[in-house]
């Protein structure tokens, strides 16, 4: 059976959805694993940040982004 481009990058895309989703893993997470080191741009306030964002669940994530959206109010 001959597949389209599209429908590779469907089934590729659905896959590593599935796979996050399994193990947990945000989507901004995922887009640093793809990320080519811009770190060095960051200040050790912010690495602090991403790194214990990077250690929070989604569910975590989501209430830091709730407080932090009531914050700038």
């Amino acid at each position: 059976m001959k597949y389209s481009h599209l429908q590779i990058e469907k089934h590729i895309a659905d896959k590593i959805t599935s796979l996050c989703e399994k193990r947990d893993i945000s989507k901004y997470r995922l887009s640093q694993f793809f990320q080519e080191g811009n770190l060095e741009n960051l200040t050790e306030k912010q690495k602090e940040v991403l790194g214990i964002w990077n250690d929070l669940n989604a569910n975590e994530q989501e209430t830091v982004m709730s407080m932090l959206r009531g914050l700038r109010k």
